[in-house]
């Protein structure tokens, strides 16, 4: 994906005083400083809605704990499982938590089973329950298991769920080709869907880049908010694990654009927009920037835009797996033209309250209720802490008057302190880290 703006200035003038003894890095507070506000908080919310490293390693324990559970010997699929790999956001790297004060998400697990694709999906699906669920004293047994109408979720006692979908193998057809079940009694629906889960991972990732513009920002941010930056060339430890810094610009756009639909769906009726159509479209939204509030704010008018047109000739959405064009992601979501522009209006309003704390001052109350309704309150909350935490640190070395291209101007006050705002302390760690902080 082409990039603009590279900013090599940016990147340089961090490169300039890195350490070279391997043991950690010089941060400059003039990055900090140089960081576009909107940009540095929206770092903040999503630096609290990343699934960690210890989390994800959680869930690939939990996956191919149930994928070896599934084919057990005594098990109605032993023998019968071929391949179990993740799919959905964790294969692609824009896992969110689904409850950020719980920590709890979701994980999504492909089951490929040795069975002929005219499989019944209804035998298929309760096959696949039947295995995971076991007799009584089994591993899962005790666990919350249920049969869905494409797959079956496991939900453990921490509350993250995994979602395991059996899909059998096109034999002759594309590469890792395959065809889902579909079964709900309910509605009186059954029918096999062809899919290829694989083929848009590989596609997506391959179109994705990182950016050393925005992993300089990260990093920079993460440290100031968290109250790390001390001096200018103070020398911090450098983070065995910052799940952001190596992320594509992009898809933590793709990140907040899931919370933010999470949020707005709350409380409704009928599905929201899938993860996989989102992370799609985010692929058409034009060049790539390496600022996160005009990655964000591309994509969402990429989509409004197409669901606009989609309006004009009194259709639904259609968006389809670029891998593998047969598979419609939107096959059931938008469930009709009202669907769709509910989230287009959705959109409409994401873009309009970024341009407009983009466009002027802050009111800090105003700036927090905004920053709720977008994006949910517990990310909210800390985010609005951490902006302010980081422009007191900043007014402490009178950085705030330097521009984003580098410029100085007069020194004004701290937001935080010209508005009689007090930022609540929160406990921290020996480590220097705090607590309740999802980010390892």
């Amino acid at each position: 994906m082409i990039r603009r703006g590279d900013s090599r200035n940016e990147v340089e003038r961090e490169r300039s005083i890195e350490g070279d003894n391997g043991m950690g890095i010089l941060i400059n507070l003039d990055l900090a400083a140089t960081i576009d506000p909107l940009d540095g908080i929206l770092i903040d919310i999503a630096r609290r809605i990343q699934v960690p490293k210890t989390k994800h390693e959680d869930a690939a324990d939990h996956f191919l704990g149930l994928c070896a559970h599934v084919d057990r010997q005594g098990s109605p699929l032993e023998g019968k499982v071929i391949e179990c790999y993740p799919s959905g956001s964790f294969s692609i790297a824009a896992a969110i938590y689904s409850r950020v004060k719980s920590m709890q998400h979701d994980v999504d697990v492909v089951v490929e089973v040795d069975f002929p694709i005219g499989t019944d999906p209804e035998w298929m699906l309760d096959k696949l329950y039947e295995a995971v669920k076991g007799d009584a004293g089994s591993r899962y047994y005790d666990f919350k298991v249920a049969r869905n109408s494409r797959c079956v979720t496991v939900t453990y006692p921490d509350g993250v769920t995994v979602d395991l979908m059996p899909v059998a193998r096109i034999l002759g057809g594309p590469e890792r080709s395959g065809v889902l079940f579909h079964h709900n009694a309910k509605r009186a629906e059954k029918y096999r869907k062809e899919v290829n889960p694989k083929a848009f991972t590989l596609h997506f990732n391959a179109r994705i880049k990182s950016s050393d513009v925005f992993a300089s920002r990260y990093r920079t941010r993460r440290l100031l908010s968290d109250g790390l930056l001390q001096e200018r060339a103070e020398t911090q430890p450098m983070p065995e694990h910052v799940p952001i810094e190596e992320k594509s610009p992009r898809l933590v756009a793709i990140q907040l654009l899931k919370r933010f639909r999470d949020i707005q769906f709350r409380g409704r009726d009928g599905r929201c927009p899938p993860s996989v159509v989102i992370a799609a479209m985010a692929l058409d939204a034009g060049q790539m920037s390496d600022s996160l509030c005009d990655e964000l704010i591309a994509i969402a008018t990429h989509m409004q835009r197409e669901i606009e047109e989609a309006e004009r000739d009194l259709s639904k959405l259609v968006v389809a797996n670029p891998a593998h064009p047969v598979d419609i992601f939107t096959d059931r979501w938008p469930e009709d033209r009202s669907a769709q522009r509910l989230w287009r209006d959705d959109l409409i309003r994401l873009v309009r309250h970024l341009r407009t704390l983009r466009g002027r001052d802050w009111d800090p109350r105003q700036l927090k209720n905004v920053l709720q309704e977008l994006f949910g309150e517990t990310p909210a909350e800390r985010a609005f802490e951490d902006h302010y935490r980081g422009q007191s640190a900043l007014a402490k070395q009178n950085m705030l008057g330097i521009t984003r291209s580098g410029a100085v101007r007069s020194a004004i006050a701290t937001p935080a302190i010209s508005s009689g705002l007090i930022v609540p302390a929160r406990a921290n760690t020996d480590m220097g880290g705090y607590i309740e902080d999802p980010v390892d």
